[in-house]
């Protein structure tokens, strides 16, 4: 997994946060990867930076920064396979 710079990083949280914002007011449960939130559990070897859930659909949400969009391809991946095994889960790629 690529390092951000510390402006990727913050650009990165609050793009998430925007994102778990969006799902919480849909009515989703949603754990995140950030400050104050239960942690997504763990997909292969990664940890995504949301899961969203409501009812029997499960979002399993991204944020990429340029820097990152490219060099994560193999968690992408993995979240992809993991999100496609069961109906009424998706994986959501978001680039910043």
């Amino acid at each position: 997994m690529q390092k951000r710079t510390k402006a990727g990083q913050k650009r990165h949280d609050e793009g998430v946060l925007r994102s778990v914002k969006w799902y919480e007011g849909q009515g989703f449960s949603v754990n995140a990867d950030l400050p104050n939130y239960d942690k997504p559990k763990k997909i292969d070897r990664y940890i995504p930076d949301w899961i969203a859930k409501k009812g029997k659909k499960e979002v399993i949400g991204e944020v990429e920064t340029r820097g990152t969009n490219e060099k994560d391809k193999d968690q992408q991946q993995a979240f992809k396979e993991y999100a496609d095994r069961k109906p009424g889960r998706t994986f959501k790629k978001k680039v910043i």
